[in-house]
């Protein structure tokens, strides 16, 4: 493993650190201050609720290796998760709310595994659709949905006995998908344009009314906003970041970011919203936007190619990013953002133009 505590001289300071723009007022400087090796083809990173497990899923890796375990305080790897499987590799991770279970999606094995945290060990395997691409939970974690890419179509599960409860169709290549505390669940096929929105009907019937509504081609992923007013969409090839109006299903803004935006994670007070890279020329750093103003930044991680997965602390005082191609993990301070737990008042309303603004650009 390798290990870096980088001590940035002053002119180094530029690539790791907000690059100011415009009119815009000077920003904190966010510096990365650790790297390590992870498996091969990095592609989530996740924090558990408690802060005190940090895991990578390795989707190069069949079989064995399929899950790293790291120290969040120094990303020491301190342990490894084996599917024992043969068609077994890796995507998206996401842990329980009480921080005991991990859920795993197994990608070409066509289901889900779930980790005992203390264990790090398998303790089942629950059988989705084919490809499950993203696996997330309800905010009580009594329900799990699936994407499964191949099905074209997001399930969800009882997660007491992991009853299949519901099927709802989707567009080509389900990527994104979130679910509300109010029963609205979103899909997003990474194909189309279409989110699809599933909500209670008039009689009260869960996912019953179905509507499909254009908002940006090629979604990749999706993140609720802390008090689920927003719903942030990463409109992968057009390098965006559009934020959509839960309540109207409508498009209140689209930022431009980085190149193919991937993974996201939204601040607890709801101000910031930061992005992976993927593309070029952009694809060693993270994208950065402040929701008050809708300006946008880039945060340079020096050693990073291709920038995937990305957490933010349960504390606001990091953000972890994987490497897809260097197969790293980057730890990024973030507390000279000084995020609080209060959502900030909304931007002005001239912030509900959909016209693609460009806010940012690198040194």
């Amino acid at each position: 493993m390798r290990k870096f505590a980088l001590a940035v001289p002053a002119l180094a300071l530029l690539s790791a650190a907000f690059v100011a723009v415009g009119a815009s007022a000077k920003a904190p400087k966010l510096e990365v201050t650790q790297i390590a090796e992870t498996g091969s083809m990095p592609k989530a990173v996740v924090v558990s609720p408690d802060g005190k497990n940090l895991v990578v899923t390795n989707f190069g890796f069949w079989k064995n290796r399929n899950v790293y375990w790291y120290d969040p305080a120094t990303l020491k790897k301190i342990g490894q998760t084996d599917f024992d499987d043969k068609d077994g590799n890796a995507v998206e991770a996401i842990f329980s709310p009480d921080s005991k279970l991990l859920y795993v999606s197994n990608f070409n094995g066509n289901n889900v595994k779930i980790v005992d945290v203390a264990t790090r060990k398998v303790t089942k395997t629950v059988d989705v659709g084919l490809r499950p691409k993203i696996t997330i939970l309800s905010k009580d974690g009594s329900k799990m949905m699936v994407g499964n890419w191949d099905s074209f179509r997001a399930d969800i599960y009882d997660t007491k006995d992991f009853k299949l409860l519901y099927k709802l169709k989707a567009g080509e290549h389900p990527r994104g998908i979130a679910l509300t505390n109010s029963g609205k669940a979103y899909i997003a096929g990474f194909e189309g344009e279409d989110l699809d929105i599933y909500a209670p009907n008039d009689k009260g019937e869960a996912f019953a009314d179905h509507k499909k509504v254009k908002a940006c081609k090629h979604v990749r992923h999706m993140t609720l906003s802390p008090d689920e007013k927003t719903l942030y969409l990463s409109c992968y090839y057009l390098g965006q970041l559009g934020a959509w109006d839960v309540a109207t299903d409508k498009m209140k803004k689209l930022v431009q970011i980085g190149q193919e935006p991937k993974s996201s994670a939204v601040s607890s007070d709801g101000r910031w919203v930061f992005i992976a890279n993927f593309g070029a020329p952009d694809l060693d750093s993270i994208s950065v936007v402040d929701t008050s103003d809708w300006t946008h930044r880039f945060v340079k991680v020096p050693k990073m190619d291709q920038g995937c997965g990305l957490a933010l602390a349960p504390d606001q005082k990091t953000v972890w990013v994987t490497g897809w191609t260097s197969r790293t993990v980057h730890a990024i301070d973030v507390s000279p953002l000084g995020i609080g737990t209060v959502q900030p008042a909304a931007a002005p309303s001239s912030s509900t133009s959909t016209t693609p603004e460009k806010t940012a650009a690198k040194l």
